[in-house]
């Protein structure tokens, strides 16, 4: 079983969340941290694995495109940060796959542009994805939540303390690699809570 051995946060609920970095090289194998993110949402029942993506721009022959970067992957229990190298190799196979599970919906804050991009750009599919604050709108009856960041719906849904997330944003120049890290976990944290709210 895949060992998320990074470091290990505390959410202001008294949660933990167990974090793992990974530099994705053409011989690493991810597919043992995706089977464990998939198996984390079959054991809480919800079967939600919240996403962000992170994008690069390359020129090629003069003209911008936008390269796939990064991958940051949240469950209840766990926070995987994928670093994607700049040519794609065989070992992103397993990404790929993974993003077609029939089995999950992939749950996102402002996604929609990026499952265009991911389509457009790699040819990476996502057949079940949920735009969190359309579902918030909806489920609050207020139109204007469908079209806030991570941070204000959640402040919006769950009314929770923010103060190290705003610490760390504060300083994010200076922030280290586990201070950036923290900060993906709780912004991971803050996304599946709310979907997680929304569905009671």
């Amino acid at each position: 079983m895949a060992n998320f051995d990074g470091p290990g946060f505390s959410m202001v609920d008294k949660s933990w969340i167990q974090t793992k970095a990974i530099d994705v090289e053409t011989s690493t194998d991810i597919s043992p941290y995706l089977s464990r993110i998939l198996e984390d949402t079959v054991w809480n029942g919800n079967r939600a694995i919240v996403f962000d993506v992170y994008w690069d721009v390359e020129s090629v022959h003069t003209k911008s495109t936008l390269r796939l970067s990064s991958v940051k992957l949240s469950t209840k229990n766990f926070c995987l940060f994928l670093r994607l190298p700049n040519q794609f190799s065989d070992s992103l196979k397993d990404l790929y796959r993974f993003f077609a599970s029939k089995f999950v919906t992939f749950v996102g804050v402002q996604i929609q542009e990026d499952l265009v991009l991911l389509k457009e750009n790699h040819g990476i599919v996502i057949r079940s994805s949920l735009e969190i604050g359309k579902l918030a709108a909806v489920a609050r009856g207020t139109p204007i939540v469908e079209f806030l960041g991570a941070r204000e719906l959640a402040h919006k849904i769950l009314s929770c303390d923010m103060s190290r997330l705003d610490s760390i944003q504060s300083k994010w120049d200076e922030a280290g690699g586990n201070d950036r890290l923290e900060a993906a976990a709780i912004e991971g944290w803050l996304v599946y809570n709310v979907y997680d709210q929304l569905q009671q």
